[in-house]
């Protein structure tokens, strides 16, 4: 009798209170009806009065009813499950269980929420023994943002796709340069709040793809790309003909201290006009062609560069790259450094410091991934080419867009670039679900894709020297018995090729 007794208040309870918190429609009506008898009440309407009172009792009883079988039923096998495993586990404090509150699911994920008073580093030790229990991988715990004593427990649903195509869709003008899909959502890297990038991973992992997704990205959004790349630029020739590549060390030196020195040149606009970054020194200048353009810098095995020899080169070096990494954060100059194997031998302490963006794939040893990301996470990931983890305030594990497409037979034309390819069906998987997307995906219809300009063929005799400060320098040509002729970009197609998926 006691027992029915309680389960029709809680039951009156999930259908008015918690009822009325999701639903607007809900709390309306109360506030109505509550008005409604307190009004009868005044003018002593005594069977008016009731038949609200019982309207309101009923309603809430329905409610809740369905409150119930809706929201808090199906969570029993989960409660009883998570009691069971902190049983056996022995996760808690002070003789006090954290206590299950929620769950939310992606198509990916399960977010499990538990108020407790453990803290994160109690469930982190306790992370294995809690996945043999309840038999599912724990992606990540973290700790409620409102309120410290829920902690968030991520597990996963289903593991990553292992091929995703790059789309236009991400070829939008903003700072962002997306570089794959996680649990959550999409993944990039932010310019404004990231300037400079670390991509490490073994030989095959996926490094020159993410370069080239990335390059792709920075030329549809019209930025200055310069590339080193001490393999010759043989894995990026789709840009050959708008990407200025350096490969000799003596080209690479005068490259980085222009660079350097533009960099200080820009400071001093900066500080002519009294601002401190290059969107508000843009906003200040009335003349578009005066408004200074964003420069990335992609340098290709970074280890490779730096080993050299000869001393003086090898201080030069150094030299740049931490000017750079120091001072180019606000001027619109950014280094994305890729690094087969991190060494602390090699890499400077002072250029590791400055570049908080890390990218890192999977390592055999677990000194690469403290390197990188000061834990051994690296170590743990599936041995899938393109998979990675990417640190910037968080730890995400992603999949790498997928840049490759079959070769196009050079004996016939390449078809023009068009902005309304359908997106894969493959990643329209991946970023419709999730909740957590950084920045919504922008119909393909709405694309504009700008033109790169490309310069005027100049005379042998009169050209310039390749290497300037204020502009892009030209690409190096090296010898060959006939130079190609220029094409225009309209001659070159970034389509890709989806027949595969």
């Amino acid at each position: 009798m006691l027992d029915g007794i309680i389960g029709i208040i809680r039951a009156m309870y999930y259908g008015s209170v918690l009822e009325a918190k999701r639903n607007k429609y809900v709390k309306g009506f109360y506030m109505f009806a509550v008005g409604w008898i307190f009004f009868m009440l005044v003018i002593g309407a005594a069977s008016a009065m009731t038949a609200g009172l019982f309207a309101v009792l009923v309603t809430s009883l329905v409610l809740g009813i369905r409150y119930y079988f809706k929201y808090v039923h199906p969570d029993k096998k989960e409660r009883d499950m998570f009691n069971q495993a902190f049983e056996e586990i022995e996760l808690k404090k002070k003789k006090t269980k954290p206590q299950y509150q929620s769950k939310e699911s992606t198509e990916y994920t399960i977010t499990y929420s538990f108020k407790g008073c453990n803290p994160v580093r109690d469930w982190e030790e306790k992370k294995d023994d809690l996945e043999m229990c309840i038999n599912a991988k724990i992606i990540d715990i973290k700790q409620c943002d409102n309120n410290l004593n829920v902690i968030k427990l991520v597990t996963r649903i289903k593991p990553l796709a292992s091929d995703l195509p790059i789309s236009k869709e991400y070829l939008t003008k903003d700072n962002m340069l997306y570089i794959g899909a996680g649990y959550n959502g999409v993944v990039g890297m932010d310019l404004n709040q990231y300037p400079h990038a670390f991509i490490a991973g073994e030989t095959g992992s996926g490094k020159s793809n993410i370069l080239k997704c990335m390059i792709l990205q920075a030329l549809y959004k019209g930025f200055e790309v310069v590339l080193i790349d001490f393999k010759r630029g043989v894995s990026f020739q789709r840009f050959k003909n708008h990407v200025a590549t350096y490969y000799e060390y003596d080209e690479v030196v005068k490259v980085l201290n222009n660079l350097v020195e533009e960099t200080k040149n820009r400071l001093d606009k900066f500080r002519a006009v009294e601002v401190d970054n290059l969107p508000d020194y843009n906003a200040s200048i009335n003349n578009p062609d005066s408004r200074l353009k964003k420069k990335i810098i992609f340098i290709d095995e970074l280890a490779e560069l730096l080993k050299t020899r000869e001393k003086t080169t090898a201080t030069a070096l150094n030299e740049s790259i931490e000017s750079l990494t120091r001072l180019s954060r606000s001027v619109g100059i950014h280094l994305i450094m890729a690094v087969q194997r991190p060494d602390a031998t090699i890499i400077s302490g002072q250029i590791k410091n400055n570049v908080s963006y890390r990218v890192c794939g999977r390592f055999v040893d677990k000194e690469p991934s403290q390197i990188m990301l000061g834990s051994n996470i690296a170590n743990t990931l599936p041995n899938i080419k393109g998979r990675f983890i990417v640190k910037d305030d968080d730890i995400h594990e992603i999949q790498c867009f997928n840049f490759e497409r079959k070769p196009v037979r050079h004996d016939t034309p390449e078809p023009n670039i068009e902005p309304d390819i359908p997106m894969p069906p493959v990643l329209n998987q991946m970023i419709e679900p999730p909740v957590h997307i950084p920045i919504p995906p922008l119909p393909i219809h709405k694309l504009t894709i700008p033109a790169i300009e490309q310069p005027e063929p100049t005379p042998a005799s009169d050209a310039p020297e390749p290497i300037q400060t204020a502009t892009p320098p030209e690409a190096v040509v090296h010898p060959k018995e006939e130079a190609e002729p220029e094409k225009k970009i309209s001659d070159y197609d970034f389509e890709f090729d989806f027949s595969d998926f």
